[in-house]
């Protein structure tokens, strides 16, 4: 089974996945990433009410092969 790094990104801060994880597919890396945002974003709000967050998948090679965002936006 593949193994797959996911990083995290937010804004300055950034979380590198030094171990991996074996998953059956790079799509089931990316639904677990996808799974893991809304978790991240539930974080202190900033005060400007903005905030993005990125997560990259990598190979065993270090190549980047997907990038997920969640952007958060309140304007009031």
């Amino acid at each position: 089974m593949p193994r797959y790094f996911i990083d995290f990104q937010d804004g300055a801060l950034w979380l590198k996945d030094e171990e991996g994880q074996e998953y059956q597919s790079l799509q089931a890396a990316r639904d677990a990433a996808i799974a893991a945002l809304p978790d991240i974003g539930r974080e202190t709000p900033p005060r400007d009410g903005k905030r993005n967050f990125v997560a990259y998948i990598r190979d065993e090679q270090g190549t980047r092969l997907c990038t997920i965002e969640l952007n958060l936006n309140a304007t009031c």
